[in-house]
C-alpha cells in the first residue's frame, strides 16, 4: 500500500465543532481526520465557486 504523502496539522477545535465533526464522521463511518479533510475541500470548492460567480 503506498504512503499517503499529505501534510500533517495540529488543531485545536472548540468543543462543539470538535463535536460536530465527531458526529459527521460516525455518520460517514470516517476517523475525525478524514472528516475534516471532507469538510475542507467542501470548503473550498464553495468558496471557489461563489468567487466565480462575483467576476
Amino acid at each position: 500500500m503506498p504512503k499517503y504523502k499529505g501534510k500533517r496539522v495540529n488543531v485545536t477545535f472548540p468543543v462543539e465543532v470538535y463535536e460536530q465533526v465527531a458526529g459527521l464522521a460516525t455518520d460517514e463511518t470516517r476517523t475525525v481526520s478524514q472528516m475534516v479533510v471532507v469538510l475542507c475541500q467542501e470548503a473550498i470548492a464553495a468558496r471557489e465557486k461563489k468567487q466565480e460567480k462575483t467576476q
